[in-house]
C-alpha cells in the first residue's frame, strides 16, 4: 500500500533541502574541497560504522541471509556481462566502461536515503543487502580496477583482503553480529560503559545522513562532454536492476524466502543507487581525463536514484 503525501512528504523536503544546501556551500566557496575531503573521512571512519554497529546488534540473523547476499553478487556479475555487450554494441573499446554497470554506493547514498524515509533502526535491512554488495565491490569490481591501473598481475587479491578486513564499515557489521549472535549484551546491557557506548555511537549515527547529503550536493557535478554515452549507461543500468529488483522482491524476497516487506524495499533501494562513488579514485588520472563520462554518469544517476527512490517511497 503506498503512502500518503502527508505521511512522506516531511520526510523527503529535507533530503532536498541538505543536497541544495551542500550545492551551495560549494557556489559560495563556504567550504573548500579539502574540508569535504575532511567531512568523508569522518562520515566513513565513525559515523557510517557506527549507523551499521547499532543495526546489526540487534538483527534477528536468519539463513535466508545467504541467499540475499548470493543474489546480489550474481546480479552484479550479469550486469558486468550486459556491459560488456553493451560496449561491443557501441562500439567502444574502454575496458572501464562494463565496470561502470556494477556495483551499488550503498554506504554514502542509499543508507541515508533509506534511513531517511524508513528511520535509522530499519538500515540493518539495507545492511544485510549491503553484505553481498561489499564482497563484489571488494574482490571483484575492485580486483579489476587495481588490474587496469596498475597495468599487471600482482598480489591484488592479498592487499584487497587485507584492506577488507580493515575497514571501518566490515569491523562494524563483523563485531556487531559477533555480539549478536554470540548474546553477551545479556550480560553487559545494563552496565555503564556499554549504555554509555551505544548512546555515543547513536550521536554519531546521527551525523550521518546531514553530513553525507551535504557532501552529495556539494559534489554533483556534469561535464557535457559524453553526457550521451553517460545517458545511456545510467538508463540501461536503472532499466535491468529495476527489472531485477521486482522479480526477486516479488519471487524469491516474498513468494519463496518469505522475508518482510522491508527486505523487499532496501533490495529495491539499493538496485537503483549509482556505482561507487570511490570508482574514480581507482583510475589513472591521465585515463580518467580521458573519461569525464565516468563523472558524469555517477552525477547523473545519483540524481536519478534520489527521484526515484522518492517516488518508490509513496508507492511502496
Amino acid at each position: 500500500m503506498g503512502n500518503s503525501y502527508l505521511e512522506i512528504g516531511p520526510k523527503v523536503a529535507p533530503i532536498f533541502i541538505l543536497l541544495i544546501l551542500g550545492y551551495l556551500l560549494k557556489r559560495n566557496s563556504f567550504l573548500k574541497a579539502d574540508s569535504i575531503v575532511e567531512i568523508k573521512k569522518i562520515i566513513i571512519n565513525f559515523s557510517l560504522p557506527a549507523v551499521l554497529f547499532t543495526s546489526f546488534l540487534t538483527l534477528n540473523i536468519q539463513l535466508n541471509f545467504i541467499w540475499i547476499i548470493l543474489i546480489i553478487v550474481i546480479i552484479n556479475l550479469v550486469m558486468l556481462y550486459l556491459g560488456k555487450l553493451f560496449a561491443i554494441f557501441i562500439n567502444n573499446n574502454d575496458p572501464y566502461l562494463p565496470l561502470i554497470f556494477t556495483g551499488f554506493e550503498v554506504g554514502m547514498l542509499g543508507i541515508p536515503l533509506f534511513g531517511t524515509i524508513y528511520g535509522l533502526d530499519n538500515v540493518k535491512f539495507m545492511g544485510v543487502v549491503d553484505i553481498g554488495q561489499e564482497l563484489y565491490v571488494w574482490f571483484i569490481l575492485l580486483a579489476f580496477l587495481l588490474q587496469l591501473k596498475n597495468d599487471k598481475h600482482n598480489d591484488g587479491f592479498k592487499n584487497l583482503f587485507k584492506a577488507f578486513i580493515s575497514s571501518p564499515v566490515i569491523i562494524s557489521i563483523i563485531s556487531a553480529l559477533f555480539i549478536n549472535i554470540t548474546g553477551i549484551t545479556r550480560l553487559i546491557g545494563e552496565t555503564l560503559f556499554y549504555t554509555s557506548l551505544i548512546n555515543t555511537l547513536d550521536l554519531l549515527a546521527s551525523l550521518t545522513i546531514p553530513l553525507i547529503l551535504i557532501v552529495i550536493g556539494y559534489e554533483i557535478d556534469f561535464k557535457l562532454k559524453d553526457i550521451s554515452l553517460s545517458f545511456g549507461i545510467v538508463i540501461i543500468r536503472l532499466f535491468f536492476y529495476i527489472i531485477f529488483g521486482l522479480l526477486i522482491a516479488k519471487y524469491i524476497f516474498t513468494d519463496l524466502l518469505s522475508l518482510s516487506q522491508m527486505y523487499s524495499r532496501a533490495l529495491l533501494s539499493v538496485l537503483i543507487l549509482p556505482p561507487p562513488f570511490i570508482l574514480p579514485l581507482f583510475i589513472k588520472k591521465e585515463d580518467l581525463k580521458n573519461r569525464l563520462y565516468i563523472n558524469s554518469a555517477l552525477s547523473l544517476h545519483t540524481l536519478l536514484s534520489i527521484a526515484i527512490f522518492v517516488l518508490i517511497s509513496f508507492i511502496i
